[in-house]
């Protein structure tokens, strides 16, 4: 057998393997992706020091439908602990005496750690969720230089530093980070709803994934969501 022979079978089977691949991920993301599921949303403080990624500074469930976002209810951290499980010695040493939301991603664990905090937010709120995304300020940033200027009701438009905006939320029109942060995924939201700014918008959360500043579990899902949405382009 002629070595472009072998060469022509490899690439066959390989183009097969990469379509069984491609289907599965398809089908998987079509059963999630066109029902009726919620996201827990969590924004990370990459500045407070810890061994993980930074502290959960707001939580959103996320309700969609359809491929639409129907609801995004917030989840303030404060006061939120897990129903079961004791700090880390690390946590305790900063005084840390129950295992809050606002510190479910301390240790360098981020998938232990979402599912810390989905736990956290079920028992708290009795809202289950189906998947966990985390973003990041620079994963925030970057979203809204993509799709923006963003428009936040009564502060105008943001265009891309989203710490500057939120602490001029907080020191000058003195609304906690909380609501800060709240006020400028509400924009975000309206703006991921334009149709307009989908293929930006998935080109954008590519690459900041692929950069580790944007995290989803189960792991799989954001392979599932990339070949659904792909797909979907064609036609």
């Amino acid at each position: 057998m002629s070595k472009k022979l072998i060469a022509l079978i490899i690439l066959i089977l390989v183009a097969a393997a990469a379509g069984v691949i491609i289907s599965h991920y398809y089908s998987q993301g079509k059963e999630k992706f066109e029902g009726n599921y919620n996201v827990l949303l969590l924004c990370v403080d990459t500045s407070e020091q810890r061994p993980g990624i930074g502290a959960v500074d707001m939580a959103f469930v996320v309700n969609v439908n359809q491929g639409k976002v129907v609801n995004m209810t917030p989840v303030y951290p404060g006061g939120l602990a897990h129903p079961t499980l004791t700090p880390t010695a690390d946590m305790q040493s900063y005084g840390i005496n129950r295992y809050y939301l606002h510190d479910s991603l301390w240790t360098s664990d981020v998938e232990k750690g979402a599912k810390i905090a989905q736990e956290t937010v079920e028992y708290n709120t009795g809202m289950k969720t189906d998947l966990v995304v985390i973003v990041t300020p620079e994963s925030i940033d970057a979203i809204i230089q993509a799709i923006g200027p963003i428009s936040v009701e009564g502060q105008g438009s943001v265009t891309g530093n989203s710490i500057e905006f939120l602490r001029e939320e907080q020191n000058e029109n003195g609304v906690s980070r909380g609501s800060a942060v709240q006020s400028l995924m509400n924009g975000i939201k309206n703006a991921i709803q334009d149709p307009n700014n989908r293929k930006a918008l998935m080109g954008v959360v590519s690459n900041q994934y692929s950069q580790g500043h944007i995290y989803v579990f189960p792991a799989d899902v954001f392979q599932q969501f990339v070949v659904y949405e792909g797909i979907n382009s064609l036609f």
